[in-house]
């Protein structure tokens, strides 16, 4: 990461420890729950591009991020397959992007765009993969298929290079994933209670995810 710009970005996702990783089926759910990542003072959040109408949801999340001085959170687009998509991505003001899988064209995309780029990956071939794409950081996906062991193997064969497991990762186990080497972790599903999400208890749901992130940084720590 040579520009500086997406160096001073990680260090703000690095610092952040624990990324939403929000997917759902409809916008609105969508933006309630990053505004609930947004008012519990998250500093970076990823809106899968599954969502209907997600580059609406990102320009209204960043509207309301700056309207209450909440210029430091991270705002990216994941779930992106192809070239199109992140184009579209980092026009909407996406600040990073995440893959699923090698997609080798998202690192020249995202770097001319001073944006970071994570690129999924498995096996130690696929890390390679990702490394020579020029991914930011490797997204270990789906995490839980290995768990915190298969992370911890990853990372004493690569010990240099930034990883993110997402899928899976949860409040009880991701300390054993940042004692395996994760520099951040996504956190899904798992992260909102699902019935209060649905009955817009907000104050609750912040005050959850306000603990979640102050586990991630003593599990860090």
């Amino acid at each position: 990461m040579a520009d500086s710009i997406p160096q001073q970005r990680w260090a703000v996702l690095r610092a952040a420890r624990l990324i939403p990783v929000l997917r759902y089926p409809d916008a609105e759910t969508a933006r309630d729950a990053a505004q609930v990542a947004l008012h519990a003072g998250c500093r970076g959040i990823e809106l899968t591009w599954t969502i209907p109408d997600v580059l609406d949801v990102l320009r209204s999340l960043r509207a309301e991020a700056e309207q209450a001085g909440r210029t430091d959170v991270l705002i990216g687009v994941g779930t992106v397959l192809e070239a199109e998509q992140a184009r579209s991505a980092l026009e909407a003001g996406a600040d990073f992007l995440v893959a699923p899988g090698i997609v080798p064209a998202l690192p020249e995309l995202a770097k001319a765009a001073g944006a970071l780029c994570m690129l999924g990956a498995f096996t130690p071939t696929e890390i390679l993969a990702a490394k020579a794409a020029g991914a930011d950081v490797v997204k270990i996906f789906p995490a839980d298929t290995g768990g915190p062991g298969h992370l911890a193997a990853m990372k004493a064969v690569f010990p240099d290079t930034l990883f993110c497991p997402t899928g899976g990762v949860t409040r009880e186990n991701m300390a054993a994933y940042f004692r395996a080497g994760a520099a951040i972790v996504g956190m899904g599903s798992n992260l909102f209670d699902k019935s209060r999400l649905a009955a817009r208890d907000t104050d609750a749901l912040v005050a959850a995810l306000q603990a979640a992130l102050r586990e991630a940084a003593a599990a860090a720590a």
